[in-house]
């Protein structure tokens, strides 16, 4: 669809580095699309693009194939937030902007200004401890279901898809409720109907506008997404030690992608690659 909205009134000779150099721009800042994606999705749907002409050349519709030069970008890093602004974003989803910040950022006092959205409060939890993308966490119900993932409170797992959906790129792999979590989740079931992330009885798709404004209460940039939660739980985990492999299973992402992004994080990064050139060699 994005492919489409960008190219669409492009002839196939239009369609070169540049014009891939300016759909990625496009997709990365948000100007196509309904929000900014990272430069890997949009470089995997300029492969779609690509594969789309390659079919048409081989099909006899054009007299010559017509290459889709994905330009090299450097990925951005991810942004991440410290504790004292998980503690802003925290209190702005309950209605409070700090009246003032200290050196290390955090609040020096608060105001409600606005009612709570104690939804988005959850929500963030969810996302903050787990590292499940948002979707899942707004899905998520306290009951086992086929087409939605469901909090296992007997057995101290959240269970990130439904027992009918199917594996997709997305890993969802089940993780157990870190300790932090748990009791949340217990006094959330006692005052919730259908899952944790409810408003008013029943599951939503979106919390972008309640996050946002969060965000804005909270004095944070509009480069602080929902997805800055995976961001913050996947480092955060690195700065602990934990490994790598491990950080992976627990998050559903791909190990490759933890150690490419995420992988200067680790408090022993490259450390050993010091240790064993500080080592005295024998003559």
């Amino acid at each position: 669809m994005w492919l489409a909205e960008f190219f669409g009134e492009m002839t196939c000779h239009q369609i070169n580095a540049e014009t891939s150099k300016a759909y990625v721009k496009a997709r990365t800042t948000g100007e196509v699309g309904r929000q900014p994606v990272a430069v890997s999705t949009a470089k995997r749907e300029l492969d779609t693009l690509g594969a789309a002409l390659n079919y048409t050349h081989r099909a006899g519709k054009l007299d010559r194939p017509i290459p889709v030069l994905k330009p090299d970008y450097a990925a951005p890093e991810a942004r991440w937030l410290t504790k004292p602004e998980v503690q802003r974003l925290l209190r702005g989803a309950l209605g409070y902007e700090p009246t003032g910040l200290d050196g290390a950022g955090r609040g020096t006092g608060w105001r409600r200004v606005t009612a709570p959205n104690y939804h988005v409060a959850r929500f963030i939890l969810i996302a903050l401890h787990t590292a499940t993308r948002s979707a899942a966490v707004l899905a998520l119900r306290w009951e086992p279901s086929a087409y939605a993932g469901w909090v296992d409170l007997a057995a101290g797992r959240i269970y990130r898809k439904g027992l009918m959906e199917r594996d997709t790129r997305k890993a969802r792999p089940p993780c157990p409720i870190p300790d932090a979590l748990l009791p949340h989740l217990r006094r959330w079931r006692r005052i919730t109907a259908v899952g944790p992330c409810e408003y008013k009885g029943e599951t939503i798709q979106r919390v972008r506008r309640g996050f946002d404004s969060a965000r804005v209460l909270a004095k944070l940039g509009e480069e602080v997404t929902p997805h800055t939660l995976k961001h913050t739980c996947i480092t955060w985990l690195l700065q602990a030690g934990v490994q790598p492999w491990e950080v992976a299973g627990f998050t559903g992402t791909s190990e490759k992608t933890i150690r490419e992004v995420y992988g200067h994080h680790c408090p022993d990064h490259m450390e050993n690659a010091r240790k064993a050139l500080s080592r005295r060699r024998s003559a």
